[in-house]
């Protein structure tokens, strides 16, 4: 009798977490597949798909279909679908990534009746929404055409000479879990794309109570009044531009009020003390701004004037270094040969504006002209040797410190204002801080994305609807990742525990916040034994399920029984 092994590790749990899901079901309700496409449905490909994504940390299409081979099946067992050999093929997959990307409203509708299905069945808190985007840098080339995806545009990796498209992404606290995501063109601006977001959100989490927190180029009026005007709640970072820093400075210079101390408590599951980490003070303002019909909305916004103590000390920091460079590069600047004063202090300014330190240090140039003989003609001179007088000219360069714009930017360094619509009832200043410093769970899904375990690039598509369609997947797979993270440490959290051993070379580290990479990477090195032939197979688990792996599947509420491979090949469910 033939026998063969085939590697099970985190593969059950991964499809039967994204079945738990419905993915499959809610794409097959909204995405019907051509009369001639035979073998898995479209949902049923992208729960595989997804799979074989998480597992093998790739999304390279061509791959796909000799990973559903090596695992044909532990896949048939964990899902009861009759899977053939080439339903993973790349050009089938490349239509349905395709398909995914093609209608917009599709889109729109799949993600409301996922988001929708998520925070009811994990019951899932609606409290904070968070929204963001990035760029994808790519080296593919351009298609020349009016609305193509890939441009030239501001590149947030520093690499505007390649073209990007860039990515929105909205999540729910306290997880980072999405609710929306939409692929853009890479030369357009973020701030038209805050409040379609914010629409979207409502519509799927059902109500406008939330509080919206996203960067400052959502902190436009247009933003702002359409929010409030919608009874929304935003939190909002003002940027340092137009008349904001001299508002800043009239306020930071002369408050109405005594700053306050801003303490933050502690995180879950960690035992440090709360700390002192700013100060601030708020100053309520009457706004007035038209909608879109041209009418008049008027509001209260609250401006939550705060100082970072860690942020005003790396502002100092920074700024001492620049201006002693500046200092030694300019006290070691020479006249060139021939050079004019006024030629030789714009070199000096130069200096001065490549560190933007303009008005920080005064330059003047001290000039003085003295004339010197020179004889004509060859070899030593003589008493009646003619000469001619020339100018020799001697530029000297005085550098003074600006003291009080220096002071004045020091005292500013740190503060920034943040505006907001909700009551002080409902957000204090500690609050407001900590929730704004909460950030960086939106830049750690498109960390992910980047450099993690969901990785996007780099991109092997060219199309612009088969791009939109694999973002659209892969921001699926960043629930699922989310998903793991956030039930796992409620349950630990409720019950007051902690988990270990989930760290390699330090098996004893305790900890109530396991990331998801480290959940499913114990399910390594597990391998199912197949005997018998295409009439009868009978599959036997070499390893056991280890306490640590039964714990994992106990947080995650996942029955252990998703890995009693023993049995013969099931009957299959019609797929087709």
């Amino acid at each position: 009798m033939a026998k063969r092994i085939e590697r099970v590790d985190s593969i059950p749990l991964i499809i039967h977490w994204l079945i738990e899901m419905r993915i499959h079901e809610i794409i097959d309700c909204i995405y019907t597949p051509h009369t001639n496409w035979k073998g898995l449905t479209y949902g049923q490909l992208a729960v595989l798909f997804l799979t074989y994504v998480l597992y093998s940390l790739s999304h390279r299409l061509s791959g796909m279909e000799s990973w559903l081979i090596k695992h044909k099946t532990v896949i048939e067992n964990v899902t009861g679908w009759k899977v053939s050999d080439k339903d993973a093929t790349d050009d089938r997959l490349c239509r349905m990534v395709e398909i995914f990307g093609e209608d917009e409203e599709k889109s729109i509708e799949f993600q409301c009746q996922n988001g929708q299905h998520l925070i009811s069945a994990y019951e899932l808190p609606t409290e904070i929404c968070r929204y963001d985007t990035t760029s994808f840098n790519v080296y593919h080339q351009s298609d020349d055409s009016e609305d193509g995806l890939l441009r030239f545009g501001h590149s947030k990796d520093h690499r505007s000479d390649l073209l990007q498209f860039k990515q929105g992404l909205g999540t729910l606290d306290p997880a980072g879990i999405p609710l929306v995501t939409e692929t853009i063109s890479g030369n357009k601006a973020d701030d038209r794309f805050y409040v379609p977001a914010w629409r979207q959100m409502s519509r799927t989490i059902g109500h406008t109570e939330f509080l919206y927190i996203a960067d400052c180029k959502a902190s436009s009026l247009e933003t702002r009044v359409t929010i409030d005007n919608g009874e929304g709640y935003y939190l909002f970072p003002m940027p340092m531009t137009g008349d904001t820093p001299e508002i800043l400075k009239d306020l930071v210079l002369d408050p109405p009020e005594q700053p306050q101390e801003i303490i933050l408590e502690p995180k879950a599951g960690k035992e440090n003390k709360p700390r002192k980490v700013g100060v601030g003070f708020v100053v309520e303002k009457e706004m007035e701004a038209k909608l879109e019909d041209d009418s008049t909305h008027k509001w209260t916004e609250r401006w939550m004037v705060t100082r970072s103590d860690s942020h005003a000390k790396r502002q100092k920091k920074a700024f001492k270094g620049r201006l002693a460079k500046a200092k030694e590069k300019l006290n070691n600047l020479r006249p060139k040969k021939e050079e004019h004063a006024k030629e030789f202090l714009a070199r000096a300014e130069k200096v001065l504006k490549d560190r933007k330190l303009n008005g920080f240090i005064s330059l003047a140039i001290q000039e003085s002209i003295t004339y010197k003989k020179k004889y004509k003609g060859r070899g030593r001179p003589g008493p009646n040797t003619p000469y001619a007088m020339i100018e020799v000219r001697d530029l000297r360069l005085s550098i003074q410190n600006n003291e009080e714009v220096i002071d004045q930017y020091l005292s500013l360094a740190g503060w920034r204002i943040y505006v907001t619509n909700t009551s002080s009832d409902r957000m204090s200043l500690n609050q407001s801080t900590q929730y704004y410093r909460n950030e960086w769970l939106v830049e750690r899904g498109f960390h992910r994305f980047k450099n993690g375990s969901i990785p996007a690039l780099p991109l092997f598509l060219r199309l612009p609807n088969r791009i939109k369609g694999l973002m659209m997947l892969l921001t699926i797979a960043l629930q699922a990742l989310t998903l793991i993270e956030y039930v796992s440490r409620r349950e630990l959290e409720n019950n007051d525990e902690t988990i270990s051993g989930l760290v390699p070379g330090n098996p004893k580290m305790k900890t109530k916040r396991p990331t998801a990479e480290r959940l499913l990477s114990q399910f390594d090195n597990i391998h199912l034994l197949i005997e018998g032939d295409e009439t009868e197979v009978t599959c036997i688990l070499v390893e056991t399920l280890t306490p640590l792996q039964r714990l994992i599947l106990s947080l995650l509420k996942v029955p252990t029984d998703i890995y009693d491979l023993t049995h013969a090949k099931p009957k299959f469910k019609n797929s087709s």
